[in-house]
């Protein structure tokens, strides 16, 4: 990989104070101003797995978008704000004194399927506008419900009385400040997001680089050995192996005939994609049809070179 040829993924612990997209742009400033993208936004109270895709990996990004999310979580029981975290305003608030027993059973209410209306200081998209937007700007309106799937949902640590520390696993898309004003309306009370931090990302690496870290590294080849390959991201998922003569076909946009599929893993996501390599590199994002692979993005620098 060279620097006019950036292509792979990096895994940021982003910081609390600063948005995901300010963590970006300071990760395309570095890189050259080379094209990235991030998936899964976290708020800026938030801090965690943040995954930056760099150079032709940005086309991959989409397919981690359902990737299943793990998060460590506090709750403040018995405040409710606007925000549903400490930086709204207090609207409500009462003295709590939940037992352990009743904080158990909200987690086997949660367990499993469950329903949700997003935060309206959600960064979900109405219209084009971001939900918190248009909820500072005291606009109306409404969000629905989602289907959502909690896998675990454990105490960590009963703080005190009026403060308890969670992790849950979700999947994608859940709203954990939603969560967490279910998780007390069904003890009829109230609680706000104190804390939140995601470790958990699909089943990739949790070996995260600060941002300090990654801004720290001055030389361009510093910079490069710490950009994960897309290959290493993606070696759970289905995948097929190229001849060299069909990536001459791949290059041109056209199906080849496959024989096997390697079904890497069949218990992380749907597998309506595959990966095609060539010499134990990811070169193309397609789909298998008739026993054909056709490609839908080119990956790799070296195609460009060889064309």
């Amino acid at each position: 990989m060279s620097e006019k040829n950036i292509c792979g993924w990096i895994f940021l612990d982003k910081p609390i104070g600063v948005s995901s997209n300010y963590v970006l742009q300071k990760v395309r400033r570095i890189f050259k101003k080379c094209k990235a993208g991030y998936v899964g936004t976290l708020d800026p109270l938030a801090s965690g797995f943040l995954p930056v895709a760099l150079g032709r990996a940005t086309k991959t990004i989409k397919y981690l978008e359902d990737c299943h999310k793990g998060y460590i979580f506090e709750v403040l029981w018995g405040v409710k704000t606007s925000t549903g975290d400490l930086e709204g305003e207090i609207e409500k608030r009462e003295t709590v004194n939940l037992k352990k027993t009743t904080i158990n059973s909200v987690i086997r209410k949660f367990l499993g399927d469950y329903i949700q209306v997003p935060h309206k200081f959600s960064s979900k998209k109405i219209n084009g506008k971001r939900a918190y937007d248009l909820a500072r700007k005291k606009k109306f309106f409404r969000l629905r419900k989602q289907k959502k799937k909690i896998f675990s949902l454990n105490v960590i640590d009963f703080i005190s009385p009026s403060k308890t520390r969670f992790f849950v696993k979700c999947s994608s898309g859940t709203y954990i400040r939603s969560l967490v004003e279910d998780m007390a309306s069904s003890v009829n009370t109230f609680g706000v997001l104190s804390t939140l931090r995601r470790i958990e990302f699909g089943d990739f690496d949790k070996k995260l680089i600060s941002l300090d870290y990654l801004l720290s590294l001055g030389h361009i080849e510093d910079l490069l050995s710490v950009v994960k390959p897309v290959n290493s991201v993606f070696k759970t998922f289905n995948q097929v192996n190229l001849e060299e003569n069909e990536v001459n076909n791949i290059m041109n946009g056209k199906p080849v005939k496959i024989d096997t599929v390697l079904k890497m893993d069949d218990n992380i996501l749907d597998r309506s994609f595959t990966f095609a390599k060539f010499k134990d590199e990811i070169i193309a994002v397609g789909y298998i049809k008739d026993k054909s692979f056709y490609p839908k993005n080119l990956l790799n620098g070296f195609l460009s070179e060889r064309n």
